[in-house]
Formats: C-alpha cells, structure tokens, sequence
C-alpha cells in the first residue's frame, strides 16, 4: 500500500527534476540596427545654408506645420496653391509637402517625385535619408499601389468585355441550334407525312 502511495508522489518529483533540467531556448539576439543621426544642434537644415538660403530652411517645425495643414486642405485648394509657387527650393519644398496627403492624383504625385528628384541632390547628407524614410519611400509605394491599381482596372474591364462578347457568341449559337432543331423537327413530320 505504502508503495502506491509513493509512486505517485515520485512520478511528479521525477517530472519536476526533468523540467528544471532542461534549459531555456537562447533569446534570439536582436541584429544592431543602423541609426541615422541628425545633427544634434539647434539647426535643423534641410539645405546646408552655405548651399543656398532661404525662409525657414533650418525650421523642421515650419515645414512639418505646412505639411499637417496640407493633410487637413482640400485636393482643389492645395492645388491652387501650387499654381500659385514658383520654382525656388524653398517653393519646391511646398509643393512636395502640398502633394504628400492621399487623396493627390495619381499624375500630381508623379509629378511631386519629380520635384523630389530635382530636390535630393541639394539635401544635407544627414537629412537625405530622413526624407527617403519620410516623403520619398512611402510616395514611390502609393505610385506603385496606383499603377496596380490602374492595371488591374484595365485587366478587370478587358475580361467584362470578353464576357460579354462570349455571351453574345452563346447566345446566337443557341439561336442557331434552335433554328437547327425546328428545320430537323419539320423534315422529320414531312418524312412521316410521306410514309403514310
């Protein structure tokens, strides 16, 4: 009876001292990843000012106020406001920021990229890839979704056309098979007709 008792009891020390034996899988070693450092002054330049000056050229938190108020501005009217810029740097630097909310057609965003590629060049290195993480990365990723886009509605239009047109092919086979059948039906009562 003792001996019942103890099997048990032994069974979960036995479990136990199996557990503690085995060890922990290693925590996967996160890889270092590279960080980019922004100057860590006061100045903020987007181009370094022995470049080119211009308003606000060092202000981040100008031209991130200009690019909120573009997200919360109607398409027409930061359109107008676009027509109405030049071709300076820092007018440059509107347009892009007037172009970046979602609900920019497809053929001014293509046409903000290229202001971007006009751009780039003249940015301070250490901003350059602030502004491929920020602007230019996610601006070339809705492009790309709005060609697919445009594709697929092209594909999708070409396939109801050749649905249709294969109806109508039906449809007028199905014709001709009746046609077929009522000629079949009348030759074979005129064939009765005649045997009788």
């Amino acid at each position: 009876m003792k001996k019942l008792i103890l099997l048990p009891f032994i069974a979960v020390l036995s479990g136990c001292a199996g557990l503690e034996q085995s060890e922990p899988a290693p925590p996967e070693q996160n890889k270092p990843q590279p960080v980019v450092v922004i100057d860590d002054s006061d100045d903020f330049c987007l181009v370094s000012p022995d470049q080119e000056e211009f308003a606000h050229q060092c202000d981040f938190l100008h031209w991130a106020g200009i690019w909120l108020s573009a997200d919360k501005t109607s398409w027409p009217d930061r359109k107008q406001a676009i027509a109405n810029l030049g071709d300076s740097t820092s007018d440059l630097l509107k347009k892009i920021l007037l172009s970046l909310p979602v609900d920019t057609p497809y053929q001014d965003r293509l046409r903000a990229q290229h202001w971007l590629n006009i751009l780039k060049p003249k940015l301070q290195s250490n901003i350059a890839p602030l502004v491929e993480t920020m602007v230019i990365a996610p601006n070339n990723e809705m492009l790309e979704l709005e060609s697919a886009l445009v594709v697929l509605n092209k594909v999708n239009a070409e396939q109801a056309q050749s649905s249709e047109a294969l109806k109508e092919e039906l449809e007028a086979q199905r014709k001709k098979l009746e046609e077929l059948l009522e000629v079949e039906a009348t030759l074979m009562d005129k064939n009765r007709g005649n045997q009788q």
